[in-house]
């Protein structure tokens, strides 16, 4: 058994373990039948709405990776496109900080024969219009909603400094990455020192495919920044995903016959919340995420359908997209091996 893939059951368990800890934690004084009888009860038109919102998320991704990597030159379908967008969220979601879903990206990337310098940029640029978009909606949001907000948020307003603080670092720092090329030649020199400590004997090897990956790399760079146009397409596109994404729980609010707050406020709650929890370095937030929506949604929701409305919400933007997630990875896995053993 391999090491990643060890980590990979690691990762498995501790999720599992997180996800039964937190709804123990909520629901141990909650009549767990009357929520479900709740959510019986829902108006299915809206419940389907949030659905489609999820899949828009994920379908998003899948086409501005898809169109980074057609501006480059690599010859991609929009399915292989959303397969990566798939497989994104899926190890995003098991992963401590999401810090498995770019690596698993690159991977199967570069099983589809794709060079590695163009997969690196297209998910480093989907990221970044990503952590802009993310970051923007999240400030206008707080701004726009401040006084509901410092009532309804409490010590959580602490954790969407943070959030804000991170997020936009991140953002500075892929930034960097994608159009400075000394600070990506400071960082293969510093890899290089470490592999000679380390008595590495293909050193030199090493560095010369990493020039020619960076070259590769800064090359594409250049050629994004020379189209415009597609930028734009790309944060249009992001806007879009994550006003979809923040839309789920507003679709859950009119699915359990409320209608007393507008949408915008859902809208600007859920970026504030999303941007809050981000930065907590659990797999898929599991946890802070429903403990954040109980704290800063109970002053929309009536206090006997605040449960229900968060095990509908996360359940649709997270739980469902993450078993949807994993079929479509083993459907892939398994059709490749079928081709290979024909």
């Amino acid at each position: 058994m391999n090491t990643k893939f060890k980590k990979g059951i690691l990762n498995a368990i501790i999720f599992i373990l997180l996800v039964s800890l937190t709804f123990y934690v909520i629901f141990k004084d909650h009549n767990i039948l009357e929520i479900l009888e709740i959510m019986k009860q829902t108006d299915k038109k809206f419940i389907a709405l949030a659905i489609f919102c999820m899949f828009c998320f994920i379908f998003s991704e899948g086409i501005n990776i898809a169109r980074t990597l057609k501006l480059l030159g690599c010859k991609i379908t929009l399915k292989n496109g959303l397969k990566y967008a798939f497989v994104g969220f899926f190890f995003s979601s098991i992963t401590p900080s999401a810090s498995g879903g770019d690596p698993m990206q690159l991977y199967y990337m570069k099983k589809d024969n794709l060079p590695i310098g163009h997969s690196a940029l297209a998910i480093l640029t989907e990221f970044s219009s990503f952590q802009l978009v993310t970051v923007t909606i999240a400030l206008i949001g707080f701004v726009t909603n401040y006084r509901f907000i410092e009532t309804s948020l409490g010590n959580i307003k602490y954790l969407l400094l943070i959030g804000v603080i991170i997020n936009t670092g991140i953002l500075i720092l892929i930034l960097l990455t994608i159009f400075s090329k000394q600070l990506i030649l400071k960082f293969v020199n510093f890899v290089c020192q470490i592999l000679e400590k380390l008595r590495y004997k293909k050193v030199e090897i090493f560095r010369a495919k990493c020039l020619e990956q960076i070259q590769e790399y800064k090359t594409g760079a250049k050629l994004l920044m020379q189209n415009k146009k597609v930028l734009f397409k790309i944060i249009l596109t992001t806007t879009c995903q994550m006003v979809l994404y923040h839309s789920i729980p507003y679709f859950i609010y009119l699915s359990l016959g409320l209608c007393s707050t507008n949408y915008f406020r859902f809208l600007a709650l859920q970026a504030v919340l999303y941007i809050s929890v981000s930065s907590i370095p659990l797999p898929g937030a599991v946890g802070v995420s429903e403990a954040g929506f109980l704290n800063i949604y109970k002053l929309l929701f009536p206090a006997e359908l605040l449960s229900s409305a968060m095990l509908l919400s996360r359940g649709i933007s997270f739980y469902l997209f993450v078993i949807l997630s994993g079929i479509v990875i083993l459907f892939f896995h398994v059709k490749k091996h079928s081709k290979t053993a024909a």
